[in-house]
């Protein structure tokens, strides 16, 4: 029995180490497949990975650059409408100071002897705008003073307009630099000859004349 015995335990063991070899043989090459699978899924995660992050941070990258290039524009844009706006705030203190120039100047004419007959012309004028009749003239205190002749000078409107001309004198003083204001009392109209009135209808074409002479270079 043990000698019958003993080639069939040696078969056994060979069959099991037969079985064994194959089964570490395939482990092997599961474990060695399962790892190649293992380290390509991993390379495409990593991969993957890496695409989704450089894409990201490229986003990140180009959404900054897009926001300091915005705020740049914005900051470039301020800064010209501040000097723009700086620049016209400076032209327009050199056009008041002509402007204020130009009131002394006046107020400097307006005590000249030339004047008088000017203001006397101005009285004219006024009168033919208004057609003459019963016109009261507002003058200011300083002008009222000058003893102007308002009778000599309705009797030569009334040869000259071919009608009647009453110069009345307003009996308060008109608060104004120079000229008068003249009023038909039978029609109601008024007419501004003051200095002030004049330089108000000038100012437009004024401001022009003296924007283009400032800064004819710019």
């Amino acid at each position: 029995m043990k000698v019958s015995s003993m080639p069939l335990a040696g078969d056994l063991d060979k069959l099991v180490n037969a079985v064994l070899s194959k089964a570490k043989e395939e482990a092997e090459s599961i474990i060695a497949k399962a790892k190649d699978e293992a380290e390509k899924y991993i390379k495409s995660v990593v991969e993957e990975s890496r695409r989704k992050a450089e894409k990201e941070a490229s986003e990140l990258i180009r959404k900054r650059r897009s926001e300091a290039l915005s705020k740049r524009r914005s900051e470039v844009a301020r800064a010209r409408t501040d000097v723009t706006r700086e620049l016209l705030g400076f032209k327009e203190k050199l056009i008041e100071g002509v402007v204020e120039e130009v009131k002394r100047e006046v107020q400097a004419i307006v005590r000249t002897k030339e004047y008088e007959e000017r203001l006397v012309d101005m009285i004219k004028e006024a009168v033919r705008v208004l057609g003459g009749g019963v016109v009261e003239v507002k003058l200011n205190k300083r002008d009222r003073g000058l003893g102007l002749d308002l009778t000599a000078i309705a009797s030569e409107l009334s040869q000259e307009l071919g009608r009647p001309v009453e110069l009345r004198l307003a009996s308060e003083p008109g608060n104004f630099t120079g000229g008068l204001i003249a009023k038909s009392l039978e029609a109601g109209i008024e007419v501004d000859y003051t200095v002030e009135g004049i330089l108000e209808r000038k100012w437009k074409r004024l401001r022009s004349e003296v924007a283009k002479i400032l800064f004819s270079e710019s």
